[in-house]
Formats: C-alpha cells, sequence, structure tokens
C-alpha cells in the first residue's frame, strides 16, 4: 500500500435496504469518509462510480457544478477519497481505483494482505528479539 493511504474500516450492520443510494452510504461508513452534517460524499462517491463504470471519470468542476458546494470542499472530500485509496485522480479527472467498486475492494484487500505479510515478519522478528534472556541466549521458541 502507498504510504500516503490510509485504510479505516468500521464494522456497520448490515443496510437495511439494497438499493444504490443505501449502498453506497453503506460504503461511506465502513470507510468512515461519511460526514453526515453535509451530506455531499453519497452524491460524489456515486459520481466516482458512474464516470468511472463509463470510463470517463469526473472532474471536480463537474461535481463543484452540480452540487452547488465550495469547490474547496469538494476537493477536500476528493482528497479523502483517494486517501482513502478508493479513488484515484488521472489528470484532470477522478475515478474509482478500478473499473468497479468489486474490484476496486479486491485491490484494496490486496494491499491490505501484503502490508500485514510484512507486518507479521516485523512481529516474528520482535518476537524473537523479545524472547532472548538476559544472557544472550535464544529460549525455545513455541511453536503454534
Amino acid at each position: 500500500m502507498a504510504t500516503e493511504e490510509k485504510l479505516v474500516i468500521k464494522p456497520v450492520g448490515r443496510p437495511q435496504k439494497e438499493d444504490a443510494d443505501t449502498l453506497v452510504s453503506w460504503f461511506l461508513q465502513a470507510f468512515d469518509l461519511s460526514d453526515e452534517k453535509k451530506g455531499l460524499e453519497p452524491f460524489m462517491l456515486k459520481e466516482i462510480i458512474n464516470g468511472s463504470r463509463k470510463g470517463d471519470g469526473v472532474t471536480s468542476k463537474e461535481l463543484n457544478s452540480k452540487l452547488e458546494a465550495p469547490r474547496t470542499t469538494v476537493i477536500y472530500h476528493l482528497n479523502r477519497f483517494i486517501y482513502s485509496g478508493l479513488v484515484v485522480r488521472k489528470g484532470r479527472k477522478y475515478y474509482l481505483r478500478s473499473e468497479d467498486m468489486e474490484s476496486t475492494l479486491e485491490e484494496l484487500q490486496a494491499d491490505m494482505m501484503r502490508e500485514f505479510q510484512r507486518m507479521m515478519a516485523m512481529a516474528e522478528k520482535l518476537d524473537e528479539i523479545l524472547e532472548e534472556d538476559t544472557h544472550g541466549r535464544r529460549k525455545e521458541r513455541r511453536r503454534r
């Protein structure tokens, strides 16, 4: 995973309905990207998903004109989407990381697995260091 990305996943109960708006909002809550006060994020993510599926992407200017929100607010939320790893910027346009939401989640999962493998190797080294006794000898390693 790129060092500038930060993936946050919150446990969120299964949505009551399974329509597009509810599911988009559910994903935003799960990724801790939802700001209930403004409510811009669901519209923005849905536009990005639709643009990505068409291969067109969406610009901040397009989102700004549709939302009638300050451009700085639109850019702020777009940057949060990028920071989460869900969205990428290509030139002036914003796209889902992959062509659709399922593929995007698969890529995020692969990133997380690589990062956890790296962390597991470091955890193993830490455990080995901590198992050394005061005389510098290694205690027999516990096998699971």
